[in-house]
């Protein structure tokens, strides 16, 4: 389950990088990809935001 978890990061991390350097390119590269960058960086936000979470609460957990 970790790596599944661990991949799908890395692969959002990879996916706005490449929207990062597509913008570096050009506008008209950027525009069609301007929704899914969106997307991609709130689920990444998002997964971040759920994972500090959880990891906080496991912490506290050991905690008596």
């Amino acid at each position: 389950m970790d790596e599944i978890l661990t991949n799908w990061l890395l692969g959002l991390i990879a996916a706005l990088l490449a929207v990062l350097v597509l913008d570096s390119t050009g506008q008209s590269f950027l525009d069609p990809l301007s929704p899914i960058a969106n997307v991609l960086a709130l689920v990444t936000f998002l997964a971040f935001v759920i994972l500090t979470g959880a990891f906080l609460v496991y912490t506290a957990s050991f905690r008596n």
